[in-house]
């Protein structure tokens, strides 16, 4: 019955499918072998690189850099030199000595030094927005010489893994200082990577060009200018990708991926990542702020269904919190399907039949979440809770679920890692958070908190303690119910097949153009 309802609710896409697939030949009319276009179904909302913690990675990812950045085919640590050539931590763990690149220029023409890494990360620390809270560890920064900086911290504490993270750790130019904290929202840029901010019109499209003084080589064939379109219809996206309109495309329905990739000039490829997909639970706010409640939440979602008929070979359902591919994962026991057992909850929360109303916030332009959303809608109404979906885009859902009166009982939600470590999901979307940023579960326990806080400060000396720490603190996260768990997403990138040297990184959600060749 599923399967026919998606193939209904996916009839659209694929009649635009089939008809471009046969109407679209090869043509000439391409772009320029140094031009790609990106398809985003979202535009940037925050340019500071101090506070940008959501999609700007893709853009912002390939205008700034990091000091190290995290390499899975590295064979050191999987750390690898990026803005600094050499490293070294002293042999109890605080103190970590970073020796910077020479000759590398910001975008506006000044120099990287030592000054303006340790300008960066503190005026990241001292903004205390987005994913500043990985710098946590840090006691003070300090000025060896020009091009040496030493970081040390209040423990032992993975400082190289921190220092790669996507959010919150890109160096920037220190002249920004003077323009004013509104310089970088205007559309500004000073970093020091392989594209310059050339352009943006909001909600239209954005260009990077290349940067000429970048401190790497730039060779034959590589993408010199990348123009990101703000396409948030996915029918649009199909038409862009099918014509040569587009070389790069974000929002297609899974429904249609298998004819997409029949395609002989488009490549679909699934690859594994850090991604997992939840639905926020409101602790705060009636009627689930009843534990019991939001237990028969959990048990009225039918995960099964929910991987195998909407997101099909795109994801597995979820085992624990922190993704199977993570370290540090731990398999839990999961609540599952059950609709007698979530009608016993709903009985045993005592919250009156006229009370079980409930507001389900997800991002409109998601197909998987709609149809995951309406299918646990049909699923609630046969305990007698009644669920109201309220689409929209991801901008105005975050910000009303971060108020007191406009916040949803449910908020979809994609999770993918600051840096690499397990902490991230713990501390981002569920430890204490005043005033409210990620944790729009709005969950709070003291216990949980200290697990956290004691789990962090083990993961450099002993990671095995760590993820038993972890363990505890996630099984306290399903004890509380605070959220539905139930998938491990697998990347997805869809483009051209003139693309070439795409290499998939799974601890940056971007794609790093300065890699990719496009041939003839």
């Amino acid at each position: 019955m599923l399967k026919f309802y998606n193939f209904i609710k996916a009839l659209p896409y694929v009649l635009i499918t089939f008809v471009l697939v046969v109407i679209f030949l090869p043509d000439e009319s391409h772009l320029s072998n140094n031009t790609v276009v990106y398809a985003s179904y979202s535009d940037v909302t925050d340019w500071d690189p101090a506070s940008a913690f959501s999609l700007e990675i893709l853009v912002l990812g390939n205008i700034y850099e990091t000091l190290v950045r995290y390499d899975p085919n590295s064979s050191v640590n999987m750390i690898k030199p990026c803005l600094a050539e050499n490293w070294s931590v002293s042999e109890d763990g605080l103190e970590w000595t970073f020796q910077l690149r020479k000759n590398v220029l910001f975008h506006d023409g000044s120099e990287l030094t030592a000054d303006s890494a340790k300008y960066s990360i503190e005026r990241t620390i001292h903004k205390n927005k987005g994913g500043s809270y990985i710098w946590e560890p840090v006691q003070s920064i300090d000025v060896i010489d020009k091009y040496t900086l030493k970081i040390s911290t209040k423990y032992p504490a993975p400082i190289d893994l921190i220092a790669s993270s996507q959010y919150a750790a890109y160096i920037y130019s220190p002249a920004t200082k003077k323009l004013g904290e509104d310089w970088f929202n205007q559309g500004k840029a000073s970093g020091t990577g392989p594209y310059k901010l050339r352009q943006w019109n909001r909600n239209q499209q954005i260009v990077i060009e290349q940067n000429d003084d970048y401190w790497g080589e730039w060779g034959e064939n590589q993408i010199s200018r990348v123009i990101f379109k703000i396409v948030r219809e996915s029918a649009t996206q199909v038409q862009m990708i099918l014509s040569g309109d587009a070389d790069f495309v974000s929002l297609i329905p899974v429904d249609i991926l298998e004819a997409l990739n029949k395609h002989e000039e488009i490549q679909v490829s699934f690859i594994p990542s850090w991604k997992n997909s939840q639905f926020l639970i409101n602790t705060e706010k009636e009627p689930t702020n009843n534990l019991y409640f939001r237990k028969a939440l959990t048990h009225a979602w039918d995960y099964q269904s929910v991987v195998e008929d909407i997101y099909e070979d795109s994801a597995e359902v979820a085992s624990g919190i922190i993704p199977v591919t993570m370290w540090g994962h731990s398999s839990l026991e999961m609540p599952e399907f059950d609709l007698e057992l979530a009608k016993q909850y709903l009985e045993k929360s005592g919250v009156p039949s006229d009370k079980c109303s409930i507001e389900i916030s997800y991002i409109s332009t998601s197909a998987a979440y709609q149809y995951a959303a309406e299918l646990f809608q049909n699923n609630l109404k046969k305990i007698g809770i009644n669920a109201e979906l309220k689409p929209g885009s991801w901008g105005t859902i975050w910000s009303d679920a971060k108020t007191e009166k406009r916040c949803p009982n449910l908020i979809s939600m994609t999770w993918w890692p600051t840096y690499p470590t397990p902490s991230d999901w713990l501390i981002g979307l569920f430890r204490t958070e005043q005033p409210t940023n990620f944790n729009l579960s709005k969950y709070t326990n003291l216990m949980y908190d200290k697990y956290i806080d004691e789990g962090v400060k083990y993961e450099a000396t002993n990671r095995a303690e760590a993820i038993n720490i972890y363990k505890k603190a996630q099984n306290l996260l399903i004890d509380d119910a605070v959220a539905i768990f139930y998938a491990d997403l697998k990347e997805r990138i869809i483009h051209r097949n003139e693309i070439l040297n795409l290499q998939a990184n799974p601890a940056y959600n971007t794609i790093f153009f300065y890699q990719l060749r496009k041939q003839n």
